[in-house]
Formats: C-alpha cells, structure tokens, sequence
C-alpha cells in the first residue's frame, strides 16, 4: 500500500511575511548562551535575588505581629519589649536586602559583561557563515541590521526572566498564602484588579513589532547618510561636491520618519495605558473597601488588617513591576530578539567542506545568474572551461557580469541554473570555505583595514610563519616597499590616521596594500577584479606584468574594462549583457574585428602615448 506521509508543517508568517518566532523560541535561542558565558554567577544573582524576595515578602508576617503586639500593649496585654524585638527584626530584614541586593548588583554588572561578548561572538560567527548572495538581499539587510539591537533586547529580557521567577513569583506565593489564611478574596480581587494590565501587554508587544519592522529600514538609509556626513571614507568627496547640505538634509528626514513611527507607536500604546490604569485604580478602591468591611465583619483582626493595609502599597508596586516593567519589557524587546532570533535562522552554507587539489581546472556550462528581487539575469546562460595554471582575463563594458562571471567561478555565488564545478566538485555540493582555501583576490571596491602594513598583509593568511622577507617581497610584487617615505614605521606603520601615530593613503597606495595582501596569501587561484582602478595605466601595466610571472603555476583571472595589460592572458573572454559574446587571445580577437576590437581601438591612444613614454590621461 501507499504511505501515509506527513507534510512538513509551513511556518507561520506575519503580516510583514516574516516567520514568527514567539516567546518560548525566543527564550530558548537567547537564553542558555548568555548563563553559559558565567553560570557561576548566573547561580548566585539568582540565589541573591531569591533571598531578597522572601525577606521582602515575609515582612508582611513580620509587621502582624508589630500591630497585634501594638493592639496588645493598648489593651495592657503586653509588654513593650515583645513589640520591640519585631521592630528590630523588620529594620534588620531591611538592612539584609539591601546588603544582598549590593552584591546581586556586582554580580549582574560582571554576568552581563560576560554575557554580552558572548552574544556578540555569536553574532559575528553567524555573519561569517552566511551566504554571500544573502548580503544582495534587501529584507536579508533588514534582519542583519536588526540582529544587533536585538542584542540588548536579549540580555535585558534575561534580566527580566531572572527577576519575575526569582523574586516576583516566589513574592506573590508568599504574600498569596498569607492573604488566603486571612481572606481568599482578598487574592481574587486584586487578580482581577491587574486583568487589564495583561491586556495592554499583549497589544503592546504587536505595536512594537510593527513599529520595529517599519524602522529598520529607514533606519539603515539613515545610517549610511550619516556615513556620507561623518566617515573618512566620503569625507573629502562630500566636502568638494558640496553634498554636505544635501546629506544632511536627508539625515534628518530619515529621522523625522523614525520619529513619526516612534510617536504614532508611542501614543497608541500610551491610550491602551490610560484605560488600563484607570480599571486598575478603580480595582485598588475595591480592594481597600473590601479590606474594610472584612474588618468591620470580624473576619480579619486589627493586626492583620494593618499589615495588609500596610503591605498593598509593596504588593501593588510589585504587581505593577511585574505588569508594567517585567511583562511591558517582554512587550517591546520581544519583537527585537525575534528578529535577532530570526537573524540566527538565515539559512547557512550547509554544504560539506572537501579537501581541493591544489591545481584547479573550473567548469561551468549553462550558467544563468539573478540577483534577489532583480528583473534580468546578471550572468545568462554561460558556457566556459578554464584549465589548471591557465590565465584567463574577463573584459566588458561596466555592467557587462564581469564581476558576477568571477563570482560565480570561484563559488562565491552559486548558480541559479546550471552547474560550475571546481576541481572536480559542484560548487553546489561543497562548502565555500573548502573553496577559498585555494583562493586569492583584489577587488576594485578595496578595504581600508586601520591595522599597521604588517597586520594588513598578516590577515590575508595569519597561520602563516610571518617573515619580514616574506612580507618585503608581497609589497614588492604590488610596486612598493616598506622603506618609502609614506611608510615611516616600515612594517609596523599604522595605515589610519585615525590614530595618534598613524598615517594616510592616497587611493593607489591604499590598492597597492590590498592587492599586496592578495600577494602574500598562499593559493592556487589568483582573482584580480579591477583593481587598478586608482592606478595610472604604465603603473597598471607594470603591476599586470609582476602578476604574470608570479601566476604562472595558479590560475588566473583578470577582470577590467582596460584593455591594455590583458594580452597576458592565455585568453580573453569578452562580456555583454551577461553573455559570452567572443573568446580567444588577443590577436584572434583583434582578427575578428567584433566587439573586443571596438573596446580595444576605443582605448588604443592611452597605451600607445604609454608606449611613447609619455604620460596616459588620467581617468
């Protein structure tokens, strides 16, 4: 017969389209990495917090005996020294709070620390493990920026978490059983009192999360405005075009958008409040009526009438800590650690990792490539084999899918149609850190690492044994040497001048560090992806021939739109609109008289004013 098989139940999803995550998933995603960064003194707050609840609580049984002890000595029953040892027993149970409380606080304050580079790890570990096509993605974007302010969101519902089973719950058993010996109703109406309270927790919590999904994204555009306006980075180039004014003005409407969500959040949450203040303050009067005629009906005595009397304003501060704080915090961090919950479900690079041939031959047949939320294919149909120790360059107009080609080459992406395979393995079938292993690269959108020359080139392969020789000869392949001028400390300058003894990089001295780095990494596939944008052709030229000699055992990959240097290659593959248009060595490609020739011819005058020794314009 024909098995019954179960389908797998689909998530549920918000109105956003976002999966939802709920309170328990929140918790158990959240929780134990922060008590796992110091359990030790997890315990111990938690001890602590515990013992300042039952003290506080058991002070209701305390002040009973105080009014009764006092009713006595009026009625000439007693003495007074029976009344003063209570006395002296609830000012001590006073002063062991907040001697209890003092420690729980420097034990918080270390947990918290721990708890919080913990999370950050955690975060950071994630970033590194997703795929990179999920940075193309806008609603991606959203939840990464998200995640870090759900940080915070976690460790303070923790905080939380911690105070309501350990000192709100345990407070209202204690203070429940005693009002249940002197009046069960007593319980029930201020129950009832604080119904209202859960309510505006409840609606609460899903205005926050509208208010969160609409604000991240204005959020995000805000900061990158901010950027513009305050980062070295755009700076100089802001300042010369004048876009000051411009940023700056944007910058604040992004803000006001921000603020226009907070208010309209704001007061929504703040009407739901002022109703269910109102119920809970008529509720109050209730409970201070019924108080009173159970004391006219002798159903309580004057001691324990004075103690609960006595006792409501702790009892309704720590129902209103428990609806107002611990549930209201729930309320509005829960939405924020759903997204950083949200964030740690990406899908990761789950392929498993395998152990490349250090040469490698790549194939791709039939490729075809999109960019998420994209109308054309950025690659389309792509059909190339390139063999082990071959050097291939990649030309085109910008826009062509040079850079996306190489990226889907070296696995980086990974094909929406198609196969590319890599030494032998589907680039689908392994993971991209057995890939990268084998690979090297300079891109034309460099960084600008604040680190000394040293640690800039370290990175590219830090197991690496460091030898200023090996270091010396990876700034000479990129045209430099660590004894210029702009280089004061050597090896050990610090390239920013974001501190005290650091320097600045023009744009060509900044590619040359990077494409330096490249040099230095041990591989068996060099990329380099125009990175000699902010280099003058001749220099260009000259960083193209070092690559040729020091690429003859990798393969290789020249990706540009200049067309000077790329009779290197073994061969020439040119690009438009995402397709292989034509393939072959430069003069194959020059015989043919197609779209290689036109680029060609269209740039002849830099190479051949190069050739002449004079100065190639500037681009």
């Amino acid at each position: 017969g024909v098995k019954n098989v179960k389908k797998k139940k689909e998530p549920k999803l918000n109105k956003k389209g976002k999966v939802k995550v709920g309170f328990l998933k929140s918790v158990v995603r959240t929780f134990p990495a922060q008590i796992k960064a110091s359990p030790g003194m997890f315990v111990l707050s938690s001890i602590l917090i515990l013992v300042t609840s039952v003290v506080s609580s058991g002070q209701i049984y305390i002040l009973e005996r105080v009014f009764n002890g006092a009713a006595a000595i009026a009625a000439g029953n007693a003495a007074v020294m029976s009344v003063a040892v209570w006395l002296f027993v609830y000012a001590g149970s006073y002063i062991l709070s907040a001697g209890v409380n003092q420690i729980k606080c420097r034990a918080d304050v270390f947990f918290e620390k721990r708890a919080a580079n913990t999370l950050k790890k955690e975060r950071f570990e994630k970033n590194s493990r997703i795929p990179p096509i999920e940075f193309e993605n806008t609603d991606r974007l959203d939840d990464i920026e998200k995640s870090e302010a759900g940080l915070g969101s976690a460790m303070s519902a923790l905080t939380t978490s911690k105070r309501v089973v350990f000192y709100q719950i345990p407070f209202f058993v204690v203070v429940s059983f005693y009002l249940v010996q002197r009046e069960p109703l007593l319980v029930a109406a201020l129950a009832l009192v604080f119904f209202p309270s859960l309510i505006h927790m409840m609606i609460s919590r899903k205005l926050f999360a509208d208010r969160e999904d609409k604000a991240a994204p204005v959020r995000r555009v805000a900061g990158h405005l901010g950027e513009c306006i305050t980062s070295p980075k755009f700076f100089k180039e802001t300042r010369i075009l004048g876009a000051y004014r411009f940023f700056s003005k944007e910058y604040r409407e992004k803000l006001k958008e921000i603020r226009r969500i907070d208010y309209k959040t704001a007061m929504k949450s703040e009407f739901i409040w002022l109703l269910s203040i109102t119920v809970k303050t008529a509720g109050n009067l209730g409970v201070y009526y019924l108080l009173f005629r159970f004391l006219m009906a002798g159903r309580i005595n004057v001691g324990e009438f004075a103690a609960v009397y006595a006792s409501l304003g702790r009892i309704d501060e720590n129902l209103a800590d428990l609806f107002w704080n611990s549930f209201g915090t729930f309320s509005t961090e829960l939405p924020a650690i759903e997204n950083y919950v949200r964030f740690l479900d990406i899908p990761e690079d789950s392929a498993p990792d395998a152990e490349l041939p250090y040469e490698l031959g790549i194939r791709m047949r039939d490729v075809s490539f999109s960019y998420p939320n994209a109308t054309k294919r950025a690659v389309d149909g792509v059909t190339l084999e390139v063999k082990p120790r071959e050097t291939v360059a990649i030309v085109g107009e910008n826009g062509s899918g040079k850079s996306t080609l190489i990226k889907l080459l070296c696995g980086y992406y990974r094909p929406d149609e198609g196969e590319v395979r890599i030494g032998g393995y589907p680039t689908t079938e392994i993971s991209f850190n057995s890939i990268a292993k084998r690979l090297s690269a300079v891109y034309q959108r460099y960084p600008q690492y604040a680190l000394t020359l040293r640690d800039n080139l370290v990175i590219g392969q830090y197991e690496k044994e460091v030898t200023d020789d090996n270091l010396t000869r990876a700034c000479a392949m990129a045209g430099f040497s660590p004894d210029e001028e702009w280089l004061p400390g050597g090896l050990d300058t610090m390239l920013s001048r974001a501190f005290d003894d650091g320097v600045g990089m023009s744009g060509g001295q900044a590619q040359r560090v990077s494409i330096a780095r490249a040099f230095y990494r041990d591989c068996s596939v060099m990329i380099l992806d125009e990175p000699t944008a902010a280099i003058d052709p001749l220099e260009e030229t000259r960083i193209y021939e070092r690559f040729a000699k020091l690429s003859r055992d990798k393969t290789s990959f020249i990706v540009t739109h200049r067309l000077g240097s790329v009779r290197i290659a073994d061969r020439i593959v040119m690009m438009k609109d995402g397709r292989i248009v034509e393939i072959g060595t430069h003069d194959e490609l020059m015989a043919k008289n197609g779209e290689y020739k036109k680029m060609f011819d269209s740039q002849r005058q830099w190479y051949e004013d190069d050739a002449e020794g004079e100065p190639a314009p500037a681009e």
